[in-house]
This record gives C-alpha cells, sequence and structure tokens, in this order.
C-alpha cells in the first residue's frame, strides 16, 4: 500500500471509488498493510511483517492444535522444539567442606569443595538433571556425579543437587569459582552402580511459550466544513481514498502498534494474575513484544561495532534455524547502529568492487554503496532503519559524545520455519468470535457524514461534525527466543 496523493473531495464522483474505509469493512486482511504507509517512518518492523505474509491465520477462541493453542479470546500458546537438553545455572554458592583460600593466577580463590570424595550441595534453577547424571562444569573439564537422590526444591525455582567429583586423583577438589552463583552446568553423560533399578526420562519437547493480546485504540474528528480533503492511496493496483485527518490518526496507529509489537511488556504472569489495573480495579493486559520474549543470552553490549560481533550473531541464528538452506535475518535499529552496520558490509565487499559500480551507458557513473540485503555463507540479512528509534520526540539516554544511544541499538530476527514448518515471528489477532480485531472501525455521525455530503436523515448526535474511532487487539509470538538477538552501547 502507497500514498498516491491528496485531492478535493466530490461527492459526485469520488463515492463511485472504493473508500479504504468502505475496503476495511469488506477485506478486513487489507488492515495489515495499512502500516505499510509509514514504513519509511516508523512501521518498518510490522510493515515487513506484512509484506511477507507472516500472520497467524485461522484463529479463533478456544482453538487447540499439536503447536498452538488459544485460551479465551486474549491468550495465546505455541509449542517450541528446543535444544534436546537443557544446562542450569548456579543460584547461590555451593555448601560443603571448604580448606581455605588460595591465590591463583594473582586471584584469590577458596577451594577444598569436593575434596576427597566429599559430599556436597549445588543449588540450579532446574530440576531437569536426575540421580546419576554427570554435570560438566563452565571449563568442560570438571565433571560432577549427582548422587542417587532427586533434587529437591527448597525454594521456588530452585533445586538441591548433592554430588561428588568425578576423579582418580588422591587430593584432588573443585575449583570455587566454577561454582560460584551465576555459573552454568550442563548434562554430560550417565553413569550408574551395577544391577542398578531404573534410568530416568528428560522431555524437552514440547516447550509451551505463552503470550497476551494487547487493545488499542485511537480516534479523530472532522468537522462538516473540513471533509473535503482526501488523500489517495493504491493497494494491488486498486485505488482508495480517505480523509487527510485520517491520515493522521492512522501515523498514530501505526507507531503505537509498532513499538508494542516491539518494546511491549506483559502485565500479566505465569500464574494468569493480572498486575496492571486502571483507577477502578479495570484489568489491563498488555502482551510481550518482540524483545521481551527475546532470550538474554543473545543481547550483545558493543563500543564499537565489528565484524566478529556480526558474525557472533549470525552463526548463533543460524544454528538454531531449522530451514533448509538460506537463514534470512531482518536486520533493524536506530540511524547511528544502520550507518556503523552500512561500514562494516562496505569492507568486507570492497574486496570485490563490481557491485559498488553502477552506470547507466554514458549518461551517468557512480558508486553506490547503500544495500537493501546482504548474502553470506547461507545468511541473508534485510537491513531496515526503525526512524523511530531516533525521534526527537521520545525521551533520550546519551553517552559522553552527546549521541543518542538508543541511536546505536540493534535487532536481529530469524524469519525462519521453526516446528510445523510456521514462519519464526508471525503476528496475531484473534478476535471475539464472531469479528475481526486486528482493525476495527466504526464512525459515530453528526451533522456531518462521510460518503453522503450530509443527506442521511439521521445522526447519533447533533455536533456539526463526525467522529472515527478505531480499535485493534493484535499480539506477536516469537516462535523460538533463541531466534533472536540484540546489540546496544553501555550507557
Amino acid at each position: 500500500m502507497k500514498i498516491l496523493g491528496t485531492g478535493t473531495y466530490d461527492a459526485n464522483r469520488t463515492t463511485m471509488t472504493n473508500s479504504l474505509a468502505a475496503a476495511l469493512l469488506t477485506r478486513p486482511e487489507i488492515s495489515t498493510n495499512v502500516v505499510n504507509l509509514f514504513e519509511d517512518s516508523f512501521s518498518a518492523f510490522s510493515s515487513y511483517l506484512a509484506r511477507k505474509g507472516m500472520q497467524k491465520r485461522g484463529l479463533k477462541p478456544d482453538m487447540s492444535t499439536s503447536d498452538f493453542k488459544v485460551i479465551g479470546n486474549r491468550k495465546f500458546q505455541w509449542a517450541l522444539k528446543g535444544y534436546p537438553f537443557r544446562k542450569g545455572t548456579l543460584v547461590t554458592d555451593p555448601i560443603g567442606p571448604v580448606s581455605g583460600p588460595v591465590v591463583q593466577g594473582g586471584a584469590t580463590v577458596t577451594t577444598g569443595i569436593g575434596l576427597n570424595q566429599s559430599v556436597f550441595t549445588i543449588y540450579l534453577d532446574t530440576n531437569f538433571f536426575s540421580p546419576n547424571d554427570t554435570l560438566e562444569l563452565g571449563d568442560r573439564r570438571t565433571i560432577l556425579q549427582v548422587m542417587d537422590s532427586y533434587p529437591e526444591e527448597i525454594a521456588t525455582g530452585v533445586w538441591a543437587y548433592q554430588c561428588k567429583l568425578v576423579t582418580n586423583e588422591t587430593g584432588a577438589e573443585v575449583l570455587a569459582d566454577l561454582l560460584a552463583e551465576g555459573q552454568e552446568v550442563g548434562f554430560s553423560y550417565t553413569a550408574f552402580h551395577e544391577l542398578s533399578e531404573t534410568g530416568y526420562e528428560k522431555n524437552t519437547f514440547p516447550e509451551w511459550h505463552t503470550n497476551y493480546m494487547t487493545i488499542q485504540r485511537m480516534q479523530f474528528s472532522i468537522s462538516g466544513s473540513a471533509q473535503n480533503t482526501v488523500l489517495w492511496v493504491e493497494h494491488n493496483g486498486q485505488k482508495l481514498w480517505f480523509r487527510y485527518q485520517e491520515m493522521d490518526m492512522l501515523r498514530r496507529w501505526a507507531y503505537a502498534r509498532e513499538n508494542q509489537l516491539i518494546f511491549g511488556r506483559a502485565s500479566i504472569d505465569a500464574d494468569d494474575n493480572v498486575l496492571l489495573r486502571d483507577l477502578k480495579g479495570r484489568e489491563i493486559i498488555q502482551g510481550d513484544g518482540i524483545v521481551a520474549q527475546g532470550d538474554g543470552s543473545l543481547k550483545f553490549q558493543y563500543n564499537n561495532l565489528n565484524i566478529k560481533t556480526l558474525e557472533n550473531i549470525m552463526q548463533n541464528l543460524q544454528l538454531l534455524t531449522t530451514d533448509d538452506g538460506m537463514t534470512e535475518v531482518f536486520v533493524m535499529g536506530g540511524q547511528a547502529f544502520v550507518w556503523n552496520f552500512q561500514r562494516l558490509m562496505r569492507d568486507v565487499f570492497k574486496y570485490n568492487p563490481e557491485p559498488l559500480f553502477v552506470t547507466n551507458g554514458d549518461k551517468t557513473r557512480g558508486v553506490k554503496a547503500t544495500f537493501n540485503s546482504y548474502e553470506m555463507a547461507g545468511v541473508k540479512l534485510v537491513v531496515a532503519w526503525n526512524k523511530a528509534m531516533d525521534a526527537a520526540w521520545r525521551p533520550q539516554r546519551r553517552d559522553i559524545f552527546g549521541t543518542n544511544l538508543e541511536s546505536h541499538r540493534g535487532f536481529f530476527v530469524s524469519l525462519g520455519n521453526t516446528i510445523g514448518g510456521d514462519a519464526n515471528v508471525e503476528l496475531v489477532s484473534l478476535g471475539n468470535g464472531s469479528q475481526d480485531r486486528r482493525y476495527v472501525r466504526k464512525m459515530i455521525t453528526g451533522m456531518a457524514e462521510p460518503g453522503k455530503a450530509g443527506r442521511g436523515e439521521y445522526a447519533s448526535n447533533s455536533i456539526d461534525g463526525y467522529q472515527c474511532q478505531v480499535l485493534s487487539e493484535t499480539g506477536l509470538c516469537l516462535k523460538n527466543p533463541f531466534g533472536f538477538a540484540e546489540v546496544y552501547k553501555p550507557s
């Protein structure tokens, strides 16, 4: 959908042509593409998803399939085929015999944990591990044996494991820094005694992820004397018209919807307790945007963007896709990030400068150094500047050079397929069982009304004008939280 230009409203001519409002009523799927009108301003993300057709279709309240569930008309869940194994994080230091501090590499560390086959307890944030599992620590050289007892949940989300060090050396022990709070622990293999009684089951699929719809509303009003200016747009070769005042409202709606899809935060917890209410006690339910749904392990801080950082991100996203062939990644960010990104890409392609040179016979010659997409090692990057991240009307934090930190922020979204062949990112709109809630538009007429030159006999009120109310109830699902990465500059 694109803007063609302005025009003057003529009741005898314009009403014979489809208005955008009428088209939205008869074909609500057009509403997904309304944001394309503003993709050069601040709806780059949602516009790209709309153009790619990444919208979950055929949904209805309480629908249930093997990989997608609708609960009520605002909550939805999807199944994720994640890693075949899980790792845990130590939530506190271990408990066990400690011999005392020693100096290693210029640092003082406490050793003696697990000395002489003593039992010690570690506390993890998962119950994935079983009796007789062996666990590898962060150095991938130190191995622990879980004792023949199930982990005990000592607090919400905290499990205690009794362990011993696996070694054949007398006096060997575990360095405490490997078991400090925040260190990671993973499954390695199993070891059982002779005539053991049983093995243990581990299930990682499906993991069910949850998100919620967010209701947004906008409106515009127009007087009877000011409704003669219209804008013309084109969608799939069809020309449509709508009011200039509606354009301003749609711009605000597109901006708000884009922000919610990217930066939105859920206001409801895992137990369906709504934590946000208005002054009258009414629940305000919001869903997570793509940043909140993305996994925290793929967030990278940088001072100077370099090709190694980008390659690290691309390799991580490529490993996690289930597509055969090309992995497509949508990259968006602020102006400073996009310029830095373009500069890096020019450095990459300068060794093969042929794509940089363009010519039109003998008329024009030049160098084109701006690309819309890049392909390297089986990964295709599609780059877009999200101008809202540099908008002067948004709050800003600046670095010591006065540069807006948000302008250096960049997002990488893998669009590859996941379980069931679905796209990794999809727009979701559930509706209430009878209406399409992607874009609901209602007119409240007064002494003026759209498209009838004021000839209607009835009105909703006596105001010399009319009002338009719009409502959208949408959300977004990031099927695989590891399919998202973020880079940012420190404050």
